[in-house]
């Protein structure tokens, strides 16, 4: 056996634990029997018809050892989606997740890898953050295992070398390693001894082998390495979570998702690129290990994944999304972050007889700290909200976390499309018909992508309109696999005539969508109608003030005739967004200004035109907007509101909510 076969086999070892508690843990975690998923688990076990299969990364957890070591350990909250088969690693039956590695070695029980160790991945800077490095001196101060008092001595040691403050921030160190697996996660039917947590946090954990540290790059982010994880203190967000270390691990192996800073640390490792370049450890088989990787000598398992393309295996259902009213009516609003004047909003709605609302739901507000890290804390509050007031919730989803792009940009796709498949599997999984929190009914797939500042200022022609259907695409498929009866809706368009790398005509970059193969990957399709026109019912081009169709409320139904030609009549078109402007201070604006006595007649006279002349094939009219109530007086968007910011009624409203209750607008 060679010297780094040696090695590796080396590192397939159980947690250094006393006798004692290992004797007491086999002993008490025998005597539970795992039935089925227990409600505060591991929350998405329950997302699919089988509870072992995760659409979130297409794999499921088959071994019997593996699934109950999952479910008495606190789930996906603590380990992540699985990121692997299980296959032959290094000697010992081995399942991927995307923070922790489970393995079996022959009869003995389930262990976690310790991932940090030399010879698997032992580095310090990984896709941009640097994290502090082991020392040894620490490890020298940790008790004996043979040691009489090890149990106590054990937790004595972590709780003085792994603070939850410091140097003022509240980093929770301690308290998430002694809180990671809670007495409900190990002993579901009760009677469990809270003694033994410590080690089962233990077992996930492993010893702090460093002193907190700030990142140089980020002073926000605080970090602490144990022996199988990181933990990492966001300030911006005050949460402590273990980064997904093993999901790296997979990128070292594979050779996929390899951020550049790792790469060139790992090349020296003899896991580099070991599943693709046939130079394969001892006791490993990486055959049917991961989806989408060819590996050396063998067949692959899926189609190769690029940017865009859905690499989970999960089939998805038809969509039974289904038609709405025609017209219904829907209102933006601005509640995410305003709870204090959230119900107040809701209630605007609802009085006019509003049947939905839409809400930006920020990815980067959801999923920002890091892939895999959720925080649903404001997106729970508005769906409960609204659902609670019988409003249907339109989320409008864009806006990439920092760590799915590279280049910095405010809003533009990840760099890989995958990213935004699992978030919204994720966002649908929660919210999901049944939900005990509350449904989305409907998600909008990013905006005004006809923009290149919606794209990240890439130029927009005909091959990235092909990027956005993949976008769509992955997005559909990853939607309609958890919930059928969701409605998906495309981006809507900028109504614009303008054609250079910044923007392009919204007509002719519909035909682009439907040309790169839009036609089933959507269930209504988005349009955008904030109009220049003064006027309803006035025909394309016929004020020589506004000599382009685009500036009309009408230009709708020249995209209503681009999906005719394209054979996609039997959907309906929303207008996510449409209205009038009463602005009289910003010249971009105000020379195409009205009233608010004359934004009032428009906006029913809007309703009206639709109901008289768009149905069937109109769905959701989303009236531009309720304001955000943070807004400042001099911001162009307060000028479009039917409402003041501090709820007080504008004409426009006031003449819509009359509509709505006297029969003008059943």
């Amino acid at each position: 056996m060679s010297e780094s076969s040696s090695k590796f086999l080396g590192v397939c070892r159980a947690a250094r634990l006393g006798a004692a508690w290992r004797t007491a843990l086999v002993v008490a975690l025998a005597a539970t029997t795992v039935v089925g998923p227990t409600a505060g688990r591991a929350e998405v076990v329950a997302q699919t018809p089988d509870p072992r299969t995760f659409p979130q990364t297409g794999y499921r957890v088959d071994r019997e050892s593996f699934w109950d070591f999952f479910q008495k350990r606190g789930g996906v909250r603590t380990f992540g989606y699985p990121a692997s088969k299980d296959f032959s690693f290094l000697g010992c039956t081995t399942q991927f997740f995307q923070r922790v590695i489970m393995q079996q070695c022959g009869s003995a029980g389930v262990n976690t890898l310790n991932l940090l160790d030399a010879g698997l991945l032992p580095y310090t800077r990984i896709n941009g953050s640097v994290f502090p490095a082991s020392d040894p001196v620490l490890l020298s101060r940790a008790p004996a295992a043979n040691d009489p008092q090890y149990d106590s001595k054990v937790v004595d040691f972590v709780r003085a070398n792994a603070p939850d403050t410091f140097e003022g921030e509240p980093v929770n160190f301690f308290s998430t390693f002694q809180n990671t697996v809670t007495l409900e996660d190990a002993f579901p039917e009760g009677n469990g001894d809270p003694n033994l947590l410590p080690l089962l946090n233990l077992e996930l954990w492993g010893l702090p082998t460093s002193a907190p540290q700030r990142d140089p790059t980020n002073r926000n982010f605080i970090y602490q390495r144990f022996q199988r994880g990181i933990m990492h203190y966001d300030k911006g967000t005050g949460l402590t979570q273990g980064l997904l270390l093993a999901d790296y691990l997979k990128a070292v192996i594979t050779g996929q998702n390899l951020p550049a800073d790792l790469d060139v640390q790992a090349r020296n490792s003899p896991l580099y690129r070991s599943a693709i370049n046939g130079n394969v450890p001892t006791g490993t088989s990486y055959v049917n290990a991961f989806i989408g990787v060819t590996v050396a000598g063998a067949q692959p398992t899926a189609t190769p994944s690029t940017a865009g393309t859905p690499t989970a295996t999960a089939t998805p259902q038809p969509s039974t999304a289904p038609s709405v009213p025609s017209p219904d009516y829907g209102l933006s609003m601005f509640i995410w972050g305003n709870q204090s004047t959230t119900s107040r909003d809701i209630k605007l709605a609802t009085d006019a007889n509003f049947r939905w609302q839409k809400t930006l739901f920020k990815w980067r507000d959801i999923e920002g700290r890091c892939k895999g890290c959720f925080d649903w804390t404001e997106a729970d509050r508005i769906v409960r909200a609204s659902n609670a007031a019988g409003v249907k919730i339109l989320a409008r989803l864009d806006f990439q976390p920092t760590w799915a792009r590279r280049d910095g940009a405010n809003n533009g796709p990840p760099d890989n499309y995958q990213d935004f498949n699992d978030f919204v599997t994720a966002l649908v999984s929660r919210y999901k018909t049944g939900s005990s929190i509350g449904r989305v009914d409907a998600i909008e797939i990013w905006n005004e992508v006809n923009l290149n500042r919606e794209w990240g200022m890439q130029p927009i022609n005909r091959s990235q309109a092909a990027d956005y259907v993949r976008l769509l695409g992955g997005a559909y498929t990853a939607a309609h696999a958890v919930d059928p009866t969701i409605t998906v809706v495309t981006a809507g368009l900028s109504p614009t005539g303008w054609k250079d790398q910044t923007a392009w005509d919204d007509a002719e970059y519909m035909q682009w969508l439907y040309d790169a193969g839009m036609k089933g990957k959507y269930d209504a399709l988005g349009a955008h109608g904030n109009t220049q026109a003064p006027c309803v019912e006035c025909a394309l081009n016929s004020d020589p003030r506004f000599p382009h169709e685009s500036f009309y409320f009408r230009r709708v139904e020249q995209l209503r005739q681009v999906m005719e030609r394209n054979g996609d009549a039997a959907k309906q078109v929303w207008l996510l967004e449409f209205g009038w402007t009463a602005d009289t201070i910003h010249p971009a604006y105000s020379w195409f200004a009205v009233s608010e006595e004359k934004k009032a007649q428009n906006v029913v006279a809007a309703f009206q035109y639709a109901r008289q002349n768009w149905r069937p094939w109109v769905g959701v009219m989303f009236l531009w907007t309720l304001p955000d109530p943070q807004w400042p007086a001099d911001r162009e968007e307060v000028w479009w509101a039917i409402t003041n910011t501090d709820g007080s009624p504008r004409p426009a409203y006031t003449a819509v909510k009359n509509a709505r209750t006297n029969g003008t607008l059943p």
